[in-house]
């Protein structure tokens, strides 16, 4: 099982990679490494867990782009983020499935056959990749990978392509959240090892239960391109200007969409309310400034325009599971 892949930021060598994802091993296998070479300047951790491959990529590119050609010898299952950047696959066959994944969205694949080129079109890129070998995902749902993610058995069995998604879905808090506590975590050994993979099942669990709830809900109006963008939009004022306050009136005033659409139509692309994925957001910042400034929870509750730091925890609780004053311990 090999990778390989030539491109000029590897001096246009051919760079082998010797099995690129393990699998029935014990240990957890973790490499930081300080990347700085072409313009692109960075931190990368390589992850090798039991049959999953954990990539975390936090880079600046000069140049604003750079392509690799990439080549391998197996197949895989991969879950890719892009939290910020841009990374498109180009298949050297037309007839072949390509993959893009914009800033702030993601997609799960399965491609048998990869050769081909990747794209890079941005300034800075934070990403996550998790790639799964087929026997991972058949143990870990034996022996109901058919009747879990049918048409991804199907893809499997037939060696057939594969996309979750036709177009790449935008990150929602709850998955933000779980893609934090991957890049986050501070274990080591065996416990850091446990952690990882209990999320990355979370996350697997996570997007298969949308997906099926996607397949077996029939909904009677389709959703332009044009209110799907308003809808985008919309997502963006939540997650941009989540301090301020909101109502619907607000909203539509500056996506240009009526009240009722937008709570319709959100709902079916994101699979829960305005505020409810407003709430996520904010309670995910003020996580962020109670574990990384060690800000006071009464003064967190305050930016976020609570009045009452009860009322604040208890959104908290309600959205996370688990009370802030958990995060000072």
């Amino acid at each position: 099982m090999k990778t390989m892949m030539r491109s000029d930021i590897f001096k246009k060598e051919l760079v082998v990679v010797n099995d690129p994802i393990r699998f029935n091993k014990e240990d957890l296998i973790e490499k930081k490494i300080n990347y700085d070479y072409k313009g692109i300047k960075g931190i990368i951790t390589d992850i090798m867990l039991d049959g999953i491959h954990v990539v975390a990529r936090d880079v600046t590119v000069a140049d604003g782009s750079y392509s690799i050609e990439v080549e391998h010898d197996f197949s895989f299952v991969k879950l890719h983020i892009e939290m910020e950047g841009d990374n498109e696959y180009c298949p050297e066959n037309p007839e072949e499935r390509g993959i893009y994944v914009p800033q702030g969205h993601y997609n799960l694949f399965y491609l048998p056959k990869i050769k081909g080129i990747l794209n890079y079109r941005t300034k800075k890129r934070r990403t996550l990749e998790i790639t799964f070998t087929e026997d991972y995902l058949q143990q870990l749902f034996y022996p109901n990978l058919k009747a879990t993610i049918p048409l991804l058995a199907e893809a499997l069995t037939n060696k057939t392509e594969y996309v979750m998604w036709e177009n790449s879905k935008s990150i929602s808090p709850k998955l933000n959240i779980l893609i934090e506590d991957i890049l986050q975590c501070t274990y080591s050994g065996a416990i850091k090892k446990a952690f990882l993979e209990s999320k990355v099942v979370e996350i697997l669990s996570y997007l298969f239960t949308i997906i099926n709830e996607e397949e077996n809900t029939k909904v009677n109006v389709e959703l332009s391109a044009c209110d799907y963008i308003k809808i985008l939009a919309v997502e963006n004022i939540l997650k941009t200007q989540f301090k301020e306050k909101h109502t619907l009136a607000s909203i539509a005033a500056q996506v240009g969409l009526n009240n009722f659409k937008i709570k319709k139509y959100f709902k079916l692309v994101f699979n829960t309310t305005v505020f409810n994925y407003l709430t996520q957001v904010r309670m995910e910042y003020a996580k962020q400034l109670i574990l990384e400034k060690d800000m006071p929870i009464s003064v967190v509750s305050e930016e976020l325009g609570y009045k009452n730091p009860h009322h604040f925890t208890v959104a908290f609780k309600k959205t996370l599971g688990y009370l802030p004053s958990k995060l000072k311990n």
